[in-house]
């Protein structure tokens, strides 16, 4: 019998359970505040800290610290934000006070881990470009993490790449198992940030852009920016956990870094689960296009699971789909 997929950490680690951590509450507060229109912005928000964040003003000027209010950009609804604003907001500064958060084109959210209530977490907003950063090897590649990435993008209409870095350490004439992703449509490019093979097509594809690199720890992001912007003193670079054979979240918090042509670049902490939002399952199957397309051919009633004659099965990312379906 197959296995039921009922936790949305499951197909994350290929059989590695996370154990649970502790949860906390968090209550949704009153809706308060408008969302304000691009015009009305003056800044970009660069990077979060507790009730404080760094902003790069539009003027030119140096970033800078700026306080907010919970209160004052509380924007209600179901679901309560982690943090009233993050990385990429467009966002009003006056007198050193962020007092206001303009609407946002799209955001790259999930349900915030450990939360008794209803919670969310928005990683990055207003985002031209998803690089979805995975490791041929150390760690080994995962499709279940890279396929909850590109049904986000895909379901906030951000284009995605995937990029897989680390490609030196894959063995001549070794298998690919990501290399399906090419024909089901997802731009892809294979990189190594120590050897520099990769990165001048990598540049190419997020140069003049605002793009979050996203993936488990230890597959290489900030490693990747580093060789983008030829600073090797960017951020904090680490091996693996010699325990669990995975990154050691060196990375603790999403950062802006401006890139030639007025790139955007966003560098974010290795996230371990994402849980998707906005997403029922119901409308899952179109964010997986060549599945979509195959499903043409399956019967009316046919609920693309392990039907005999369903036409998905067998298909590459097939797998992928069955698990996101089942813990949605």
């Amino acid at each position: 019998m197959p296995r039921a997929f009922d936790d949305p950490e499951d197909d994350w680690f290929d059989g590695l359970k996370v154990p649970p951590r502790r949860k906390y509450a968090k209550r949704p507060m009153k809706g308060r505040a408008r969302e304000l229109s691009e015009a009305e912005g003056n800044a970009t928000v660069a990077e979060i800290f507790p009730n404080q964040s760094s902003v790069r003003p539009d003027n030119g000027e140096v970033s800078r610290l700026c306080g907010y209010r919970m209160t004052t950009l509380a924007f209600g609804g179901p679901c309560r934000e982690r943090s009233p604003v993050c990385v990429g907001d467009r966002v009003r500064v006056e007198a050193g006070v962020i007092v206001g958060r303009c609407r946002r084109r799209n955001q790259l959210v999930r349900s915030a881990p450990n939360s008794r209530d209803p919670l969310l977490h928005a990683v990055a907003a207003n985002i031209d470009r998803l690089v979805v950063v995975a490791a041929a090897r150390e760690p080994d590649f995962t499709p279940g993490i890279v396929d909850r990435f590109l049904v986000a993008a895909s379901a906030q209409n951000i284009a995605a790449v995937l990029c897989v870095n680390k490609s030196d350490l894959l063995a001549p004439g070794a298998q690919k198992p990501w290399s399906h992703y090419a024909a089901a449509g997802v731009a892809l490019v294979e990189t190594s940030a120590l050897g520099g093979d990769g990165i001048a097509a990598l540049a190419e594809l997020v140069r003049g852009q605002a793009a979050a690199f996203c993936g488990h720890s230890g597959v290489g992001k900030t490693s990747l920016l580093r060789r983008l912007l030829g600073n090797d003193l960017l951020g904090r670079v680490g091996g693996l956990s010699g325990a669990t054979g995975m990154g050691k979240h060196t990375t603790t918090g999403a950062v802006l870094l401006p890139g030639p042509d007025g790139s955007a670049w966003i560098d974010t902490p290795g996230i371990m689960n994402f849980a998707l939002v906005g997403v029922d399952r119901a409308g899952l199957l179109p964010h997986f296009p060549e599945l979509s397309q195959a499903s043409a051919r399956c019967a009316p009633d046919c609920l693309h699971d392990l039907e005999p004659g369903c036409a998905l099965r067998g298909m590459p990312r097939h797998g992928s789909y069955r698990r996101i379906l089942e813990s949605l």
